[in-house]
C-alpha cells in the first residue's frame, strides 16, 4: 500500500499566519484604545441660566390740566416672568400719577374725592354764676402740730407748703394771723415748742420768723433725756398752751386746730374737752381737730377723742385726706 503524504499545505500554513497576525492586532489595538474610552463619553451639559427680565422703564406723564403739575411715583403689581417659572421676580414698577389737583380745577387722572362738610357745632354760651366771692374775716389761726415720730408726713408737709399756707391765707382773708404749738410726749425732756401768734399777711419780718420756726421743726426734736413709751400724747398740754395764746383785737375768726395721731393720757382727756369749751364759747371762736391715720387701721378711740373736743369747741372734725397739712387747715376753718 502506497504512503500518504503528509508534508503540511503552504496554503494552510499561511491561513494560520493571516489569523494569528490578525488576532495578534485587534488585541493591542484594545489594549490602546479601552483606557480610552471612558474619557471619551462627553459629561451632561450645564441648565441654562435663567433669563431675567427687565423693567420696563415707565412712560412720563404730562398732566393736561396743569403743566407745572409734579409727577408722583406710585407702585403697582410686580411683572411675572413668561419664560422660566424659576425666574427672580423683578422690581415692582413705579407707574406715574398725577396728584389731586384743587378745586376748583379737577384733574382728570386722578381726580379727587371732595371732603364731607361738617357744619362746626354752635359754641355754648359761657354760664353766668352769680355767686358771692367767699372770704373769712379778719383771721387769726393757731396750730397745734404733733411732732412725735410717726407724725413725719405731716411735719414735712408743712415745710413744703409753708409759703404756699401764708399766700392762700392771705387770698380768702383781708388780714391773716398764725401762731402755734408744736407738741410732743409729756415724758419729752420739752414736749411743747411755742411761736406766739403773729400777723402774716402785715410785716414781712413776722412770716419770715414763722417759717424759720417752721424750717427748724423735727420730729421726736424734744424727747432729749426723756422717752415716749405708749400712745397718748402732751394733748392737754398743747391745748392750754394755745388757749392763753393772745389774738389779734381785730380778729374776728378765731380757731385752734389740733392735728394728732394719738389721744390724750388717759387723766386728761375730760380737761382737755373742758379747755376746747372754754375757747370755743366766744362767738367766732372754735376747736378744731385733725386726725392723721399712721397705722394701717384706724384708732376708734383716737377718733372719738377727737370728735369730742372737736364737738366741745364748736369746730370740725377732719380725717387726713392725704398728707396736705393746708388742706386740713382748711377744712377746719368752715
Amino acid at each position: 500500500m502506497k504512503k500518504r503524504n503528509r508534508a503540511p499545505s503552504p496554503f494552510g500554513i499561511a491561513a494560520l499566519d493571516l489569523f494569528a497576525s490578525a488576532l495578534g492586532a485587534f488585541i493591542l489595538i484594545a489594549v490602546v484604545i479601552f483606557p480610552m474610552i471612558g474619557e471619551a463619553v462627553p459629561d451632561n451639559p450645564p441648565a441654562p441660566a435663567p433669563i431675567i427680565m427687565e423693567a420696563p422703564p415707565p412712560d412720563s406723564v404730562a398732566c393736561p390740566v396743569c403743566p407745572t403739575c409734579p409727577v408722583v411715583a406710585a407702585v403697582v403689581e410686580p411683572i411675572a416672568c413668561p419664560v422660566c417659572p424659576t425666574c427672580p421676580v423683578p422690581e415692582p414698577v413705579p407707574e406715574t400719577i398725577c396728584p389731586a389737583i384743587p378745586d376748583p380745577v379737577a384733574c382728570p387722572v386722578c381726580p379727587t374725592v371732595p371732603a364731607p362738610v361738617i357744619c362746626p357745632e354752635p359754641t355754648p354760651a359761657p354760664i353766668q354764676v352769680d355767686a358771692p366771692r367767699f372770704r373769712f374775716p379778719h383771721l387769726d389761726l393757731i396750730v397745734a402740730l404733733d411732732v412725735t415720730n410717726s407724725m413725719r408726713g405731716q411735719v414735712a408737709s408743712l415745710k413744703a407748703e409753708v409759703e404756699q399756707l401764708a399766700v392762700l391765707m392771705n387770698r380768702i382773708s383781708p388780714s391773716f394771723g398764725i401762731g402755734m404749738v408744736a407738741f410732743g410726749d409729756r415724758r419729752w425732756e420739752s414736749p411743747l415748742f411755742l411761736f406766739p401768734l403773729r400777723e402774716i399777711s402785715g410785716p414781712t419780718a413776722n412770716r419770715d420768723a414763722f417759717r424759720t420756726f417752721v424750717n427748724g421743726l423735727s420730729v421726736g426734736m424734744g424727747t432729749g433725756s426723756g422717752n415716749n413709751p405708749d400712745s397718748p400724747e402732751a394733748f392737754y398740754d398743747a391745748l392750754s398752751a394755745a388757749s392763753r395764746m393772745t389774738w389779734r383785737p381785730r380778729s374776728e375768726r378765731r380757731v385752734v386746730v389740733l392735728v394728732t395721731d394719738n389721744p390724750a393720757y388717759s387723766d386728761e382727756i375730760d380737761p382737755s374737752i373742758q379747755v376746747a369749751t372754754g375757747i370755743g364759747r366766744p362767738e367766732g371762736h372754735r376747736v378744731s381737730t385733725v386726725y392723721v391715720r399712721t397705722g394701717n387701721a384706724a384708732n376708734s378711740a383716737t377718733e372719738e377723742f377727737l370728735r369730742s373736743v372737736a364737738e366741745a369747741g364748736g369746730g370740725q372734725y377732719v380725717r387726713d385726706v392725704g398728707g396736705s397739712l393746708t388742706v386740713n387747715l382748711l377744712l377746719s376753718l368752715f
